[in-house]
């Protein structure tokens, strides 16, 4: 009989100490910001075609899409990559990289960011709006939020093949450093046909 009171007492033990190890553990705070939708596509000024990334967020105060309250210095990163050709047909992927601060988002409505890469990059790379490969990196207040289906590519169908990507945009996408511009460096700046959200601009600061 004391082999079967041992065991209990000692399932009993690990049960407690569970208990005791869960409730010290404090649960991950709600996200704040969420990817909701990404559209690539070309906007033309002209005859020139940009490359724009339009990304839809859904803010969520507190985990909930409430109105009337906010979610303060939100950032977004963009990490694209993209299927190149030259002169003669040989084909490569680039990487871009670029991010852009937001002072502030209202629950309940859309935040709207947009990323550009200009028309001599466009046409000298022949790029197509069919992009494959992107992650998207969410920050709220400094804290990165939860990725969600649509903060990536459906290509990438492992963790390993999404580390790679992310290994490769680090590696390589230096030299492409400041080419993937946000809205307010563009001439979309200004577009009523493209309302977004107010970016933080610190350069301004200095």
């Amino acid at each position: 009989m004391k082999t079967p009171m041992l065991a209990l007492l000692a399932l009993g033990f690990v049960f407690v100490s569970t208990l005791r190890i869960n409730a010290q553990t404090p649960a991950a705070p709600p996200a704040q910001v969420e990817v909701n939708t990404v559209k690539f596509s070309f906007a033309r000024i002209g005859s020139d075609a940009w490359l724009e990334t339009d990304i839809r967020l859904d803010v969520k105060p507190g985990g909930k899409l409430v109105s009337g309250e906010f979610v303060d210095r939100v950032k977004v990163t963009l990490s694209i990559g993209c299927e190149a050709s030259d002169s003669k047909g040989q084909k490569r992927l680039v990487f871009y990289r670029g991010n852009m601060e937001l002072i502030s988002l209202e629950g309940g409505k859309p935040g709207m960011v947009r990323f550009y890469l200009p028309p001599e990059v466009v046409k000298r790379d022949n790029l197509r709006a069919d992009v494959k490969y992107y992650v998207i990196e969410v920050e709220a207040k400094g804290e990165l939020q939860k990725p969600v289906k649509a903060s990536a590519a459906t290509e990438f169908t492992t963790p390993d093949s999404l580390k790679n990507f992310l290994n490769k945009v680090s590696s390589e996408s230096g030299a492409n450093e400041g080419i993937l511009m946000p809205q307010y460096l563009t001439p979309f700046a200004a577009d009523s046909q493209r309302p977004s959200a107010t970016p933080l601009r610190r350069e301004l600061q200095r």
